[in-house]
């Protein structure tokens, strides 16, 4: 017996979803088994002290920065405008799903516009500053 042919088309596209699904989940194993591994002392003094290494570590060099920072600053806007939508409608409808889409997207846009402006004041700086330091520089002197 001949199986239907949208069958097979289903079968076909769930065979190609899972080996895709596969895929990410090595691509995402791999990125934070590369985020758990720890710099050492002596890689994090020579970041701080020479900022070609810094370029070199994020691929790109000195001609590349004012394009970069263009980039970046694009980022910040693609990041503000679903976040500010999400709070806009949760301001304006009160509804518990604009509630729900708020807490979903503004975490992740958050975190982007964070480490967008910490590449930034960077890039400009041409000092390399790791994301604690820099932001600890913004709390209140006690």
């Amino acid at each position: 017996m001949k199986m239907p042919v949208f069958l097979q088309t289903i079968l076909n596209t769930a065979s190609l979803s899972g080996r895709h699904v596969a895929g990410l989940r090595g691509d995402f194993r791999s990125r934070l088994a590369a985020f758990r591994r720890h710099r050492a002392a002596s890689e994090q003094a020579a970041l701080e002290e020479n900022f070609t290494l810094v370029l070199a570590a994020w691929g790109m060099t000195e001609a590349d920065i004012p394009g970069v920072i263009s980039a970046l600053r694009l980022r910040l806007l693609v990041l503000a405008v679903p976040m500010l939508a999400c709070l806009v409608a949760a301001a304006w409808s009160h509804s518990p799903l604009s509630f729900l889409s708020l807490a979903c997207i503004a975490p992740p846009c958050l975190l982007g516009l964070v480490t967008a402006l910490w590449r930034i004041s960077i890039l400009r700086n041409r000092r390399f500053t790791p994301l604690c330091r820099w932001l600890l520089r913004f709390r209140k002197p006690s």
